[in-house]
């Protein structure tokens, strides 16, 4: 539960979980001091690692939340994320970034992106790097100086008194570059062609079943537990494109799955799929033992999922 809360990384996060955050910042191991401490921000979300030692000066109650994330295998996983979560993820030593990250982390540059601009997330990276956009082989009125008088550069200077507004845009453009595809912003989503369920006309009574990959809500809801620490989760989008035909027919097809000797070792599933007597498309499926190199559970559930 003290977990739960310390990741309830919303509008409502607890007081408390503030100072754990300060705190899990300060006892870091020996390797991560050359990790500047204003980047540390949080543990779950970034590629720095909090003490987990019982020597260290961790407080105890922290190293007992850590340890039970550990032990119930506490990760963020999902198959695609929502634009906003994309965002607000930090942009330091992101977890999913490119381990180059960590080199641009020490220049000049990078340091008047963190104390004069504030630079803090992926969406605050995306807009300032937004000028160098090139649309249409024409790009904004921006030019590629730190002369530029163009309206973004005006505003820069006169906002954060940075004296190099072109190469702080290269620079928040190169720390997005390190992102994989499935946390860049600027790629195309899945959530780019998914339709709301609800929106979809209803006939008699059926379930409108929902196909949408995305995750939706903030930062909290992007962690799992009882993961599997041998499957190692991709970073490439999963963009399904729905193809709409203008002549389409609506077709009943019944599905069901069935197992015999459910739930026990010798347990043997298999799946059906019906559209009419004697319809050649009428299927039956054996469930297989194994999906590559997953094995797969022989159960009515499984069967249902086949068909």
């Amino acid at each position: 539960m003290w977990l739960k809360r310390y990741l309830a990384l919303g509008p409502g996060r607890p007081m408390w979980a503030l100072l754990a955050d300060a705190l899990l910042a300060i006892n870091v191991p020996a390797y991560e001091n050359n990790t500047p401490q204003d980047i540390r921000k949080n543990c779950y979300l970034q590629s720095w690692t909090t003490s987990t030692h019982t020597r260290s000066s961790q407080p105890t109650d922290l190293l007992r939340m850590i340890k039970a994330g550990q032990k119930y295998g506490l990760r963020i996983e999902g198959l695609a994320f929502e634009r906003t979560i994309l965002r607000d993820m930090p942009i330091w030593h992101h977890i999913f970034a490119d381990s180059r990250i960590r080199r641009l982390t020490g220049s000049n540059t990078s340091k008047c992106l963190r104390s004069k601009h504030n630079l803090q997330t992926v969406g605050e990276a995306e807009d300032l790097a937004a000028p160098l956009i090139i649309i249409n082989e024409r790009q904004s009125r921006h030019r590629p100086n730190n002369q530029c008088n163009c309206r973004d550069c005006t505003e820069i200077r006169e906002t954060t008194n940075c004296d190099h507004p072109h190469l702080c845009m290269v620079r928040a453009q190169e720390l997005i570059d390190t992102l994989p595809p499935k946390w860049d912003p600027r790629v195309e989503q899945p959530e780019d062609v998914e339709t709301d369920p609800t929106s979809i006309p209803k006939t008699r009574e059926e379930e409108i079943f929902d196909y949408r990959l995305t995750t939706t809500g903030d930062l909290s809801d992007i962690f799992r537990i009882f993961t599997d620490k041998s499957h190692t989760p991709v970073n490439d989008t999963y963009v399904r494109r729905i193809q709409t035909d203008s002549n389409e027919t609506l077709i009943n097809v019944a599905t069901d799955g069935s197992c015999i000797d459910n739930g026990k070792d010798n347990a043997l599933a298999g799946a059906g799929i019906y559209f009419a007597e004697g319809d050649p498309r009428n299927k039956s499926l054996r469930l297989p033992k194994m999906a590559g190199d997953t094995q797969l559970t022989q159960s009515n559930q499984t069967a249902e999922l086949l068909a």
